[in-house]
């Protein structure tokens, strides 16, 4: 039988003919993710990254978002990955629960300036890892999770090495050889503790799968059974055998990567749901926040040691990350101030004494009615002093599938992001460039528009 690997080699470097929903819906994540990326490119993590990558080696095959670093394809892929996932506000694909564009949009775009490749090209390049990466993440069906491992970094890599290959004009086993590889060079633990960790999964992701692309190039052999072996990928991390129906069936017909999900808000999209439900009771004619006296907000059980746990933490954050998790907190963001935004994590107000105030009075219960992870759902029980209840679930939260974005609120997510960073000729050039990728020449003129530091990142 044809292997897994042989059949995801074959799609990613076929001929395809890609429905224009699916280019659309696309084009718009690729946008969004720019814009999460340009916004992260002003903050520490992105100069520690840029720093380290150039401790990696030089080269100008590539380069950074924000400073217009030039790096090796790899490390530019390493620093843009960082970027997209910096805030925790890139897409996700529900039923995977997969960050999936943060690795494929910096392996495409570091791939397709180092083979001078139209925009068009890196749009195609980007779909095939998206859709490769999903399938993988949907096929784990939540179970990563509960073991501690983070999907974004084990599929990424694979999804990765796909968008590489097709921009290098990579052959079948190549690719097959460089998807073999990522097995090894896949890995992510949840284990954050106030780190970065996490923001460094998806660039690390990029940068393995086109260094195992450029291993493949090269003739190095890899594990054709990588997905299916007895001691392959799902075995080692799951422990079982993976659905070659999930992986493979209509593939290059049937796109799972319309189940992409853009967030508007910037925190785990197992939240968001709480935030549109308390955001709404907010709006509650006659409601006052100061008089709340308790709230109670069912969590599935398999969530609560990620958004929820420990719970003094999560009431009372003492890093970005403790807040990007926690129920509690979104809740008191929602509540106080009506909207969660990227000022609620990032500058400075962590410690506001109002919204910590609403966050100790969140606890987390079992939601049984939960059906995680087929939807993320939400809900917000509020009691009053005066002993009133405001009661509001949601069975998803905006931006999912049943409930998309519109094109005007993406882009209105873009230029709020961008606009941390860029001045308004940049950001209008940008999003010009962007949103007609398909007729872009070469891309490198699109990170070229994002460069708005000096370099100042030396190895040192």
């Amino acid at each position: 039988m044809v292997s897994i690997s042989e059949e995801i080699a074959a799609f990613a470097l076929s001929d395809l003919s890609i429905p224009d929903e699916v280019v659309t819906l696309a084009r718009l994540h690729f946008l969004d993710t720019m814009g999460v990326a340009v916004a992260s490119s002003g903050f520490e993590f992105a100069t520690a990254i840029s720093r380290a990558a150039a401790r990696l080696g030089s080269g100008a095959e590539a380069h950074a978002i924000g400073t217009g670093q030039s790096l090796p394809a790899p490390s530019a892929a390493l620093v843009n990955g960082v970027l997209a996932h910096g805030l925790d506000y890139d897409d996700t694909h529900i039923a995977a629960i997969y960050h999936a564009s943060a690795a494929a949009f910096a392996s495409a775009l570091a791939a397709g300036e180092a083979t001078k490749a139209s925009g068009a090209a890196v749009l195609e390049a980007y779909i095939v890892a998206l859709e490769g990466g999903c399938r993988l993440a949907l096929a784990a069906n939540g179970e990563f999770h509960d073991r501690h491992l983070h999907p974004t970094s084990l599929c990424g890599p694979f999804a990765a090495a796909c968008a590489a290959a097709r921009l290098y004009g990579m052959k079948h086993d190549e690719l097959s050889n460089a998807l073999g590889l990522c097995g090894s060079l896949a890995g992510g633990i949840l284990e954050l503790d106030g780190s970065w960790m996490k923001r460094l999964h998806p660039g690390w992701a990029a940068h393995s799968g086109l260094s195992a692309a450029a291993m493949g190039r090269a003739g190095f052999k890899g594990p054709r059974l990588v997905f299916e072996g007895p001691h392959g990928f799902f075995n080692a991390h799951l422990g079982r055998q993976p659905d070659r129906e999930i992986l493979l069936a209509g593939l290059g017909r049937n796109w799972e990567l319309m189940g992409l999900a853009i967030k508007p808000y910037p925190c785990c999209h197992f939240i968001h749901a709480f935030a549109d439900a308390a955001i709404e009771l907010r709006e509650t004619p006659g409601f006052d926040v100061q008089a709340v006296a308790r709230i109670d907000a069912p969590l599935s059980q398999r969530l609560h040691h990620l958004v929820y746990q420990p719970a003094d933490k999560k009431r009372a954050p003492q890093s970005e990350y403790d807040a990007l998790f926690s129920v509690p907190y979104v809740i008191g963001l929602a509540l106080v101030k009506g909207k969660v935004d990227v000022a609620g994590f990032y500058d400075g107000d962590l410690a506001n004494p109002a919204v910590l105030d609403i966050a100790s009075k969140v606890t987390c219960t079992f939601d049984d009615k939960s059906d995680f992870p087929a939807h993320f759902p939400g809900e917000v029980r509020i009691e009053m002093v005066d002993g009133t209840r405001h009661v509001l679930r949601k069975a998803q939260s905006r931006g999912t599938p049943g409930l998309r974005l519109t094109e005007a609120e993406i882009l209105e997510k873009f230029r709020s992001n961008v606009a941390r960073e860029l001045p308004a000729g940049q950001m209008e050039k940008l999003e010009r460039l962007a949103l007609d990728i398909g007729t872009v020449a070469d891309v490198s003129s699109m990170v070229a528009v994002t460069k708005h530091r000096l370099q100042g990142v030396a190895a040192e």
